[in-house]
């Protein structure tokens, strides 16, 4: 038996809900089934679902169906405001903001939610190695984002394992006369 086109289950799934007036709680059940049926790649744009439905002259509520995020929106909104660099205790707060989502996500096998914790821990790496490099900073600034760049590898690298390594590095003597504010 051939597998329905995602368009043929968006109006499947409208028929078999008996839907009627399509609004942003409707648009979320068809996205969820879709998932369902197709995986987590399934899920498609509000206004692609919409489309969809305008073209079939089928009834939508278009302010509320606009005013939904993506899937990825949601995610963009989530890690908005990470990383934050500008200090060492700014960067291990963020680093372990990210790894408790990056836990929640796997837990509820969200790949997508794992996969942006990962790249924002990529950017955070690559924000604080460019810092390395800008000349109008001052050498402990650099020296810093040299060291937070290290943390965001460790981490990227072994999560499970980040939060113990970071305390035995920060006892080192080397971290110690780097960073100490005394």
């Amino acid at each position: 038996m051939k597998r329905k086109s995602k368009r043929e289950m968006v109006l499947d799934i409208y028929d078999r809900e008996a839907m009627g007036e399509v609004t942003a709680r409707e648009i979320a059940i068809i996205n969820q089934a879709l998932i369902e049926e197709f995986g987590e790649g399934g899920a498609m744009d509000p206004g692609e679902i919409t489309r969809i439905l305008v073209d079939e002259d089928l009834p939508v509520r278009f302010e509320q169906v606009f005013r939904m995020s993506t899937r990825a929106e949601k995610y963009e909104t989530i890690f908005k405001h990470l990383p934050r660099l500008d200090t060492l205790e700014q960067a291990a707060a963020s680093i372990r903001e990210i790894d408790t989502l990056y836990r929640k996500f796997q837990r509820q096998s969200d790949r997508t939610g794992v996969r942006f914790a990962r790249q924002t821990a990529r950017s955070g790496k690559r924000e604080a190695e460019q810092a390395t490099t800008d000349e109008t900073q001052s050498d402990r600034y650099r020296a810093e984002q040299a060291e937070i760049a290290q943390w965001f590898t460790v981490w990227l690298q072994t999560p499970d394992l980040f939060e113990q390594w970071l305390q035995l590095r920060q006892a080192t003597a080397d971290y110690r006369s780097k960073f100490s504010s005394t």
